[in-house]
C-alpha cells in the first residue's frame, strides 16, 4: 500500500488528509475504509491521531489488499481528488539520523566507521514534501544533499530484539538529509552536536508516498540514487550499510521507546556534495518513488 497525506487545496493552513495512492489514482484513506466496513465489517476506524493512523498501517493494507482481489475500490468510491501532496509525515515524531552509515561515506568524510552507530537527532520542523523548496539560508555558506532510506516506526516497544525489529516498521519512505556542511564541521570541532546544521527549517524532504513494510520484502536490496539537475551525484545499494536496520531498531531501543511516527534516517552513502540556488535534487528508489526538491534563494523564498 502506497500511504499519503494531502491538502485538498494548496493552502498552508489546510489541514492535511491521510490517503492512498491506487492504480495511480489518490483516494482519501477514510473513504476506502468505509466502505471496506460496509463489505467486511470488522471495526476499522481512523484515529484523528496521524501516529495512530501509521500505527494500523498494517491493518488498513490488509483491508485493502481484500478489496483489491475481490476488485471493490475504484467501482465503489468516487473520483480522485485533487489534491496537494504532503510530506507522507508532514511533523512525524521524532526523526532519527544515522551517520557514517556507508563505509565509502564514512571515507570521504575523512573518518572511519564506528563500533556502534551515530545517532543524531533532526527537528521535525525541518519537514518539507516533495515538490517543496528547499531554502538555502542567507547566512549558509555550504548546504549539502544527503539521499537516504528513512523507516517509519509503526508499534511502539523498548529493549526491541533485532529478530523482532521489522515487526515494528510500518513503511519505508525517502529522505533527504540536507546540511549545512560548514556549520556541521564548526561544531564538530568544538564536539557540539550536529543538531542545528541538520534542523534548519526545509532542510528535511520527506516522501513522496510511504510504502508499507509488506511491499518490501528486503529494504537491504533496494538502490537508492541521488541526482542534481538530472546528473547523478550518489548511487548505491542499501545491503552496503554498515549497520543494517534490525541492528539500528535493536540499538536505538535500548535508550528510548521508538513509538509511531518516528522517522530513521539510516545513512547517506558516499557522493554527497554542495546544492546551490537553481539547482534541482532527487532521491530515487524505484520501490518507493522520487523525492523531488528545488533550492531557491532566502531571498526569494521570501518573495513567492
Amino acid at each position: 500500500m502506497k500511504f499519503i497525506c494531502y491538502k485538498e487545496f494548496d493552502d498552508p493552513e489546510e489541514p492535511v488528509h491521510p490517503g492512498i495512492v491506487y492504480r495511480n489514482k489518490v483516494l482519501p484513506l477514510a473513504r476506502v475504509l468505509a466502505v471496506a466496513e460496509a463489505i467486511h465489517p470488522t471495526g476499522l476506524t481512523i484515529p484523528e491521531n496521524l501516529f495512530e493512523v501509521i500505527g494500523l498501517l498494517s491493518t488498513y493494507a490488509a483491508a485493502i489488499k481484500e478489496l483489491d482481489r475481490e476488485n471493490k475500490i475504484l467501482p465503489l468510491i468516487w473520483q480522485e481528488v485533487g489534491v496537494t501532496l504532503a510530506a507522507p509525515l508532514p511533523r512525524p515524531n521524532r526523526i532519527f539520523g544515522i551517520g557514517r552509515n556507508y563505509t565509502d561515506h564514512a571515507k570521504e568524510t575523512g573518518h572511519e566507521v564506528e563500533s556502534e552507530p551515530t545517532v543524531f537527532l533532526k527537528a521535525s520542523t525541518s519537514v518539507i514534501a516533495s515538490g517543496q523548496n528547499i531554502v538555502y539560508p542567507a547566512f549558509a555558506d555550504q548546504v549539502d544533499y544527503e539521499g537516504e532510506l528513512a523507516v517509519v516506526i509503526g508499534l511502539a516497544g523498548s529493549n526491541i530484539l533485532e529478530a523482532e525489529a521489522y515487526r515494528h516498521v510500518a513503511g519505508y519512505t525517502l529522505f533527504n538529509d540536507v546540511t549545512e556542511r560548514i556549520m556541521q564541521r564548526r561544531d564538530q570541532a568544538k564536539s557540539l552536536p550536529w543538531f542545528r546544521s541538520k534542523s534548519i527549517d526545509t532542510f528535511g524532504p520527506l516522501g513522496p508516498a510511504l510504502i508499507t513494510a509488506d511491499e518490501i520484502k528486503d529494504p537491504h536490496k533496494l538502490v537508492i540514487t541521488t541526482e542534481v539537475n538530472g546528473e547523478e551525484k550518489q548511487k548505491a545499494s542499501t545491503g552496503d550499510m554498515v549497520f543494517k536496520i534490525p541492528q539500528i531498531i535493536a540499538y536505538l531501543s535500548r535508550f528510548f521507546a521508538l513509538e509511531p511516527g518516528d522517522v530513521i534516517a539510516t545513512g547517506t552513502p558516499s557522493g554527497i556534495g554542495p546544492l546551490k540556488p537553481g539547482d534541482t535534487v532527487t532521491v530515487t528508489i524505484p520501490e518507493i518513488g522520487t523525492l523531488s526538491n528545488p533550492v531557491v534563494a532566502a531571498l526569494e523564498a521570501s518573495e513567492l
